[in-house]
């Protein structure tokens, strides 16, 4: 059984000793434990109460540490002689529990190419992690709207933004290849042909458009008509869908550092330039047509209906 305990004094000596003997020292601090760089560690983790964790497993003890913000970014390290033993996993189903109490509708992390069992864990729990400027980037939802707690019409819609953006992929849990592939309309698009259109409507928009991006072929391979209605040879489910979260995590990125009324980059059109405001409205209301039609394909092909 694994608990979570805040991390009050005498756990963050616990936590420290075990970082100092058995922690990688880049998951922790920079290489070389000296007493002043253990003031800096406990001062580090001082500043992130009340948001980190000890991890506590039955009959082992403390095992790391974790880390959960009500924004909902987490992360956790685990000591090297404890990895490989299910620990990670067991700490983010725990951290989900916390996240549902705290009432985040979604959980992000950040992690490093290498971090192979935290990258294992945040698969298993249901995340599909995207590879950007050699971070890697994980998103975890329960499938909500934005709390209705909320007032802040910027959050709101960059909140509804990406419950629409996650929902895209819970329409493609479970189908067969053939199901992916396969169209039910006249127009000819699939399912796994929409994310494609998605993602780069995503990259379009954010990357080339408002962000100025040197972009190369937005629209998919200029060599093919409507390429990016079109599944390739080379286009698999997991490339599709990688390719989909990664324009995402890069369109967040450049959103959220961006206020609402700045003005697009690069525009090819006579009109004025639209604000990002706009831009998020735009893709928001393309996400919301899309989503209804992924709605109604889901259930001519097995009957599944809901967000």
């Amino acid at each position: 059984m694994t608990w979570l305990r805040a991390l009050d004094d005498d756990a963050l000596e616990r936590l420290l000793r075990l970082a100092v003997d058995d922690a990688d020292p880049a998951d922790v601090m920079p290489p070389g434990w000296t007493p002043d760089r253990e003031d800096e560690f406990r001062a580090f983790y001082r500043g992130l109460r009340p948001d980190v964790y000890e991890i506590v497993i039955r009959d082992v003890g403390t095992v790391g540490m974790a880390r959960l913000t009500p924004d909902g970014d987490f992360g956790m390290w685990i000591a090297r002689s404890h990895r490989g033993q299910g620990y990670a996993g067991e700490t983010l189903r725990e951290l989900r529990t916390y996240a549902d109490a705290l009432w985040v509708t979604t959980m992000t992390a950040r992690t490093t190419p290498d971090n192979t069992p935290m990258i294992a864990a945040l698969r298993r729990a249901g995340a599909v992690p995207a590879t950007v400027d050699g971070e890697v980037h994980a998103r975890i939802g329960r499938g909500e709207e934005p709390a209705l707690t909320l007032a802040d019409p910027a959050t709101l819609l960059r909140g509804f933004l990406d419950f629409h953006r996650d929902t895209v992929l819970r329409k493609l849990d479970g189908l067969s290849d053939e199901a992916l592939r396969t169209p039910l309309v006249p127009s000819g698009w699939t399912p796994l042909s929409m994310v494609k259109h998605l993602a780069h409507v995503e990259l379009r928009w954010l990357r080339l458009y408002f962000a100025g991006e040197d972009v190369e072929n937005p629209r998919g391979n200029p060599d093919v008509p409507r390429a990016e209605w079109v599944l390739e040879e080379h286009d698999t489910f997991e490339s599709v869908r990688e390719f989909y979260v990664e324009q995402v995590v890069r369109s967040r990125r450049i959103s959220d550092a961006a206020a609402l009324d700045d003005v697009v980059e690069h525009w090819p059109r006579a009109e004025p330039a639209p604000t990002l405001a706009w831009i998020l409205f735009h893709l928001l209301q393309e996400y919301a047509r899309h989503v209804g039609h992924l709605d109604i394909v889901r259930e001519l092909i097995d009957g599944e209906t809901g967000a």
